[in-house]
């Protein structure tokens, strides 16, 4: 993931994500849980996509969640690990708000956005 970061490979960062996201969920040993993330994944594949995409070069400025949650794991720190993820959400969250934002597909003919 870093490497993709140091040569400005966006699309190898996406992929890096998605392996991330396939071992974390695999090291869980939780079926049901990758059954729920089978099922988003879709979406969040092309969600994540967009993100790194849009982001051009402010891409690696996400790199930190996971060094963070890749620490967390190491020190067996569950509730840090959560707290980094969480935040990750978030930021990405955040960031799609404010492109659909700027492209003004967030607008409603209502009067309410």
């Amino acid at each position: 993931m870093v490497e993709c970061v140091e040569k400005n490979e966006p699309l190898g960062f996406y992929h890096a994500i998605l392996e991330f996201v396939e071992i974390g969920v695999e090291a869980t040993g939780n079926p049901v849980l990758g059954r729920i993330i089978a099922g988003i994944m879709p979406n969040m594949r092309r969600l994540q996509y967009l993100s790194i995409i849009l982001r051009k070069s402010s891409f690696p400025d996400c790199t930190h969640y996971f060094k963070e949650i890749v620490e967390a794991l190491n020190t067996r720190d569950p509730q840090r690990g959560v707290a980094a993820l969480e935040s990750y959400i978030e930021s990405e969250k955040e960031f799609a708000i404010g492109v659909l934002k700027e492209s003004g597909f967030a607008h409603c003919d209502d009067g309410t956005g």
